[in-house]
């Protein structure tokens, strides 16, 4: 199975869709924005000033309903979702791990190359069989889509569907 952030983003429901765009709208700044805005444009056959003049939410609906967007874009979306709504999930796995991390983000000087396959796969199960199965089954698969030793998560997901 071959995963892109594009995949995911279309296997989400469009509540969670919602649900990170409107974080994305409301916390991000600067490029990511002015691409995303750029993209909605293009998508909607509108002028950038319309969308740039457009609310919020409507912003966030039309991120959402948007099932084709730059990868690199939908990257920032999943991230921060991820971040805001799943860090009990994220932390939960490093943790499983002994990975070095401050509220779930790896410290830099941890050597990635240092996980086993077999870690990995044994701190995907454990997550799976967590309460947040939802949480966790988005944050493995957007772990996949950063490869490395985290690419070994694809065969625990594709075990589990």
């Amino acid at each position: 199975m071959s995963v892109s952030a594009n995949r995911i983003w279309r296997q989400m429901s469009e509540e969670t869709r919602i649900a990170a765009s409107k974080l994305f709208w409301y916390e991000s700044k600067g490029a990511a924005k002015q691409i995303l805005l750029s993209s909605l444009a293009k998508a909607k056959n509108l002028r950038e000033v319309t969308v740039h003049k457009t609310p919020v939410e409507r912003l966030a609906n039309w991120t959402a309903g948007t099932l084709s967007l730059p990868d690199q874009l939908v990257d920032d979306l999943l991230k921060n979702y991820l971040l805001h709504e799943h860090r009990g999930v994220i932390v939960s796995f490093l943790e499983l791990l002994k990975i070095p991390h401050v509220d779930g983000m790896i410290d830099e000087s941890f050597d990635l190359a240092t996980l086993s396959k077999e870690q990995v796969h044994k701190a995907a199960h454990s997550l799976l069989a967590s309460a947040d199965r939802k949480g966790a089954v988005l944050y493995l698969k957007y772990l996949v889509l950063q490869g490395g030793p985290w690419a070994a998560v694809e065969e625990v997901l594709a075990a589990e569907e």
